[in-house]
């Protein structure tokens, strides 16, 4: 759901749907993690972060877009 989130924002300019998908996808990751080995766990950080660095850019972007 990550990358079709990213498609959306990139490919369709669609923010407000990227930050739907992006914050879904997020929160199952986060609601898994509990469940996955150590190194499954690490590489998993990364992915998160990366998707927590996108939404906020998103969000950003699109607060801006409403304030126009």
């Amino acid at each position: 759901m990550g990358n079709f989130s990213v498609f959306h924002y990139e490919v369709m300019s669609d923010v407000k749907k990227a930050c739907e998908l992006g914050e879904k996808a997020l929160q199952d990751a986060l609601d898994k993690l509990d469940d996955v080995d150590e190194e499954t766990f690490r590489d998993a950080q990364s992915i998160i972060e990366l998707l927590k660095e996108n939404l906020s850019l998103w969000k950003e972007e699109d607060g801006a877009v409403d304030d126009l």
